[in-house]
């Protein structure tokens, strides 16, 4: 009596071998997936700590606003007039529109004025929208046509809102534009705080929600302005 021969035949190799495909395929793509996420994540942790960053320095540059001030110099240093257009002495707030900050003061802790600008732009090439600084030595003459053309620097790119800046006077809003000319200086010198707010928008797509991420930061800074108000004030700080 033959004995038969014991293996598998080729239709069950056939069945395992889609089952190993089946299952490889579905590991696979969980891997695939589980990747895609990881570099979401790391994406809006990038975008939150590059928002996070530029607030911190927009923060410690408002809080120079206005120094060195006129007040504690003695005036035979200045050899302009008003002591606003001097290049030794810093404004303090200079304009703040919805999309716009600039302001002046010693940022670097030298002694020697910056006119800094924060600026949205809102076109959409090179990564913008996108919100730009620009940080230049002060040289004398109006603070608001008479300063050199700014060099800007890209911050933060995939800004979503368009109102970036408000100002406030005692915790009520100041209506904005507001800047230094003679129409607006007086209004100017009673701002004791600046706010923003930054929405962004991360670059990578979650590949769950198909959607990309989007965080929005907060920073308010009270600041002694000491704005001198295009009114040839030595100071205007209250």
């Amino acid at each position: 009596m033959r004995r038969r021969d014991k293996g598998f035949s080729i239709i069950e190799m056939m069945i395992v071998m889609v089952i190993v495909l089946v299952v490889s395929g579905v590991i696979l793509q969980v891997i695939n997936l589980a990747g895609a996420r990881s570099a979401t994540e790391q994406t809006k942790t990038d975008v939150f700590q590059e928002a996070r960053e530029f607030m911190d320095q927009m923060s410690r540059d408002l809080r120079q606003a206005g120094y060195p001030s006129p007040r504690n110099m003695d005036p035979v240093v200045f050899t302009q007039h008003p002591f606003i257009n001097d290049l030794h002495a810093a404004a303090g707030l200079v304009e703040v529109t919805d999309t716009d900050l600039r302001f002046e003061g010693d940022t670097d802790g030298t002694g020697a004025v910056k006119v800094v600008h924060y600026h949205l732009d809102t076109s959409t090439t090179n990564g913008c929208p996108c919100l730009k600084r620009s940080e230049l030595p002060k040289i004398n003459g109006d603070p608001m046509t008479g300063q050199t053309l700014e060099a800007y620097e890209v911050e933060v790119q995939g800004v979503q809102n368009t109102t970036i800046f408000s100002a406030y006077n005692n915790g009520d809003s100041v209506g904005l534009p507001v800047d230094i000319t003679t129409s607006g200086g007086n209004t100017m010198a009673t701002v004791d705080t600046v706010q923003a707010v930054l929405t962004l928008q991360s670059a990578a797509m979650d590949p769950q929600t198909h959607r990309k991420a989007v965080i929005t930061l907060v920073s308010t800074v009270w600041l002694n302005n000491c704005s001198q108000a295009a009114i040839g004030f030595k100071t205007s700080c209250q």
